[in-house]
């Protein structure tokens, strides 16, 4: 690119034209008297405002210097051209899909060949001569006294003797003296309660108050809204199921096998939120439990999953199998259910 041009001298501020002469300010009218006091005299008109003077001319703007000339532009040097894009070739038409051959059929099942016969069962041998009767061998020791024998069964229950004569009926003893009759006004006793949580009441012609629930640090047992003793237990659900997925014994809840090594439980009752305590544990098989090949299952392991408040599963494989995937095994479980 070519370079720039001087820029032109700018040219000189023509100079400001003088101000013109204010106008003279017009007089100002008398003012009216002061009327007496009641109603406001008529205010004096105000004098003329005087003619404004004219303004004076604006200095005429000196002219602007002329601006330099621009420095020509280098050329840019010619692009070579672009070859030519040859033209693309037709697509050839697809050729058409040959037809399928027909299936050869199916060849003729060789027949069967004939059992060939059973060869005929071979003479039986004549029986060998008799050996001489050895010597009588020494007395052996005397063996092991034998197990003992199972017990016989019980005899049958003799028959009940006849029943003795009844004895004859004693004198009838005298009538005791006829005690002093209680005052129901003061022996009469009510129960209730004294107004104190947890405390019951005996009242009558004494008073005695009966605590039920012990003040001592750390008691679980509450005072229920009647006065007496509460208790809600953490407890809420457990059980012990088989393999198969039958229940052995089980409290506030149902289970079923769901497939090998997985089992449903499900709450009697909904639990209020999913963050119950789960204690789950599986049988000791002896290094040998039931698998899915030959081979000993020696490390059942036992976990919970799909936790929520209608339930949860239950998950039971062994886990020793190096880099594989734990193998699932159907064992009998128990489990335990807590919320507070």
């Amino acid at each position: 690119t070519g370079a720039t041009g001087a820029q032109g001298p700018t040219g000189a501020t023509g100079a400001t034209g003088a101000q013109g002469p204010t106008g003279a300010t017009g007089a100002t009218g008398a003012q009216g008297t002061t009327g007496a006091t009641g109603a406001t005299g008529a205010q004096g008109p105000t004098g003329a405002t005087g003619a404004t003077g004219a303004q004076g001319p604006t200095g005429a703007t000196g002219a602007t210097g002329a601006q330099g000339p621009t420095g020509a532009t280098g050329a840019t040097g010619a692009q070579g051209p672009t070859g030519a894009t040859g033209a693309t070739g037709a697509q050839g038409p697809t050729g058409a899909t040959g037809a399928t051959g027909a299936q050869g059929p199916t060849g003729a099942t060789g027949a069967t060949g004939a059992q060939g016969t059973t060869g005929a069962t071979g003479a039986t041998g004549a029986q060998g001569l008799t050996g001489a009767t050895g010597a009588t061998g020494a007395q052996g020791t005397t063996g092991a006294t034998g197990a003992t024998g199972a017990q016989g069964p019980t005899g049958a229950t003799g028959a009940t003797g006849a029943q003795g004569p009844t004895g004859a009926t004693g004198a009838q003893g005298t009538t005791g003296a006829t005690g002093p009759q209680g005052d129901p006004a003061t022996d009469d006793q009510t129960l209730s309660t004294d107004g104190t949580p947890g405390n019951i009441s005996i009242s009558g012609g004494n008073t005695i108050n009966l605590s039920v629930v012990s003040t001592d640090t750390n008691n679980q047992i509450t005072v229920g809204t009647d006065g007496g003793a509460f208790f809600i237990s953490p407890v809420k659900a457990m059980g012990k199921v088989a393999g198969t997925g039958t229940a052995i014994k089980i409290l506030n809840a149902t289970v079923s096998r769901i497939n090998e090594g997985d089992y449903q439980i499900t709450f009697t009752t909904a639990m209020p939120d999913a963050n119950y305590i789960i204690q789950l544990a599986t049988i000791d098989c002896g290094g040998d439990c039931p698998g899915n090949t030959g081979a000993d299952y020696d490390d059942p392991g036992i976990t919970y999953y799909d936790q929520t408040t209608a339930g949860f599963k239950v998950n039971i494989g062994d886990s020793d199998n190096g880099a594989n995937q734990k193998d699932d095994i159907d064992l009998e479980f128990m489990f335990t259910v807590l919320d507070f």
